[in-house]
């Protein structure tokens, strides 16, 4: 198709109309320019037995006139059955071929590519084909290359997803940890930027949601180093506050910042994070957050636990400001939301407009009947039909978990 319209207007530079008019005139006229054109050019009967082909096309295919005249592509070998029975259907049905791609067949075996144009015309009072094609087996070629090329890099990347869904805790031990529990994420480009993280520690819960900046394989990478830091916080500094765990993740985010940039170069990437622990013994929860906030469902009533407009950075040494800690008691049954911004960042909807947070905050409310389980199909179907409403193409990643207190 690409190559289609880079040759479509050197094609009509070869104008078969304008031929038609030479053979009217002068058919010696015509066969000079036919013998000397530049792009390779054959005339057959109607049943497309080869009379006459030019240099470049004894070029090109490497057969002797002797080889070509008398006989028909398939014959030749140029086409191959099939490609010879679809070009003839072309021609069948179209009366023409017009900026066609077809494969052909050197006669030392070589592929060749050609975009070819066919037309009927009258030479003495006789119909013909009369046919141009161009080469385009070097463009074809690397088009080939890049195809490969894409082809390979999929692969590494749906292979890089097998290792992030392996690094991230999978739903059996989640279900684990919080048994009504549910976690939605839709990656924008295969791998995610947006990750989760849950862990229990004696008798405490540790959950977040975190959104890497940008998506795709960068904020993937940045995903699995958050990740292992989270966990780091906790095992190696031996912190259960979440604001420290935020200060501490932070500095160690700081710190590998600091190597890449004694390399010569430097992340500039940061990371919004919403983070709960969860005292069972106690009923208490305390939380903290770098921009996102958590919603709470109690009695019925939807209530947005605030958190800093602070960033995880990546990119500044000023780590001079801390996060703030929070403590709430909490109850059974209660619903929690951890979340990124893609769910209702994302655009849809008959206005194409984005989901936005009322939307989001109302569709929270109006499952709280429903299992979380359940709740998680609402969530991927209410999105799914929102996007292909107006067809939009995702826009980012997306991250939902929810849980019931214990």
């Amino acid at each position: 198709m690409i190559m289609k319209n880079i040759f479509s207007d050197t094609i009509e530079i070869d104008n078969l109309e304008m031929a038609e008019k030479v053979i009217q005139g002068n058919l010696d006229s015509f066969l000079t320019l036919f013998d000397s054109s530049p792009a390779c050019m054959s005339i057959t009967t109607e049943d497309r037995i080869y009379v006459r082909v030019n240099k470049r096309f004894i070029e090109i295919y490497g057969f002797d006139e002797v080889e070509i005249i008398g006989r028909n592509a398939r014959e030749v070998g140029i086409l191959e059955p099939l490609e010879h029975e679809r070009v003839s259907s072309i021609i069948k049905e179209k009366g023409r071929i017009k900026n066609e791609t077809i494969h052909c067949k050197s006669k030392d075996g070589k592929d060749v590519y050609a975009i070819s144009c066919i037309e009927k015309m009258e030479i003495n009072g006789k119909n013909y084909l009369v046919s141009s094609f161009l080469d385009i087996t070097p463009l074809k070629q690397q088009q080939q290359i890049i195809e490969q090329q894409h082809k390979d890099i999929l692969e590494s990347i749906r292979y890089a997803k097998l290792i992030q869904k392996a690094i991230f805790p999978s739903k059996a031990q989640v279900d684990a940890i919080l048994p009504e529990s549910f976690v939605l994420l839709k990656p924008k480009h295969i791998v995610s930027g947006d990750f989760y993280w849950v862990e229990k520690h004696a008798n405490k819960i540790f959950i977040a949601a975190c959104d890497c900046t940008g998506h795709g394989v960068p904020g993937a990478f940045i995903s699995i180093i958050g990740y292992k830091l989270l966990s780091k916080c906790i095992t190696d500094y031996e912190r259960t506050n979440p604001a420290e765990i935020l200060n501490q993740l932070n500095n160690e985010f700081q710190h590998a910042n600091k190597q890449v940039i004694n390399s010569g170069f430097e992340i500039k990437d940061g990371m919004d994070i919403a983070i709960c622990v969860i005292d069972t013994s106690k009923m208490t929860m305390e939380y903290a957050g770098a921009y996102n906030p958590i919603y709470q469902v109690k009695n019925g009533t939807l209530n947005k636990l605030a958190t800093d407009k602070i960033p995880i950075h990546l990119f500044t040494s000023n780590t001079d400001q801390k996060f703030t800690n929070y403590q709430i008691s909490i109850e059974p049954g209660e619903s929690y939301y951890l979340f990124s911004d893609g769910y209702a960042d994302q655009f849809g909807g008959e206005n194409r407009k984005k989901f936005n947070y009322k939307n989001f905050q109302d569709l929270i409310l109006s499952i709280q009947n429903l299992p979380m389980a359940k709740q998680r199909d609402v969530f991927n179907k209410t999105i799914e039909e929102w996007k292909i409403t107006s067809d939009e193409e995702q826009t980012d990643d997306i991250l939902i978990l929810g849980f019931k207190v214990p």
